[in-house]
């Protein structure tokens, strides 16, 4: 569902600029505008950033940084 909502937000950003802006469509602008607040506000409110792991680093010493995908 996340997928698909991105699919047609990027979609609505892409032909409102191209038919709203460049082509003049007034209804095109709209979408477009919608569909940009739309992904401003994914970006906003859709990440928590999480702390896992704090220690103060003394110069000279270093650590790893990995990534493993989620399941």
């Amino acid at each position: 569902m996340k997928r698909l909502l991105r699919t047609l937000i990027r979609v609505g950003m892409r032909r409102g600029w191209s038919r709203g802006v460049v082509e003049g469509n007034r209804a095109w602008v709209v979408i477009g505008g919608i569909a940009l607040v739309g992904h401003l506000a994914g970006r906003t409110l859709g990440r928590k950033e999480v702390v896992v792991f704090r220690e103060r680093l003394e110069p000279g010493q270093s650590f790893r940084v990995t990534h493993t995908p989620k399941p």
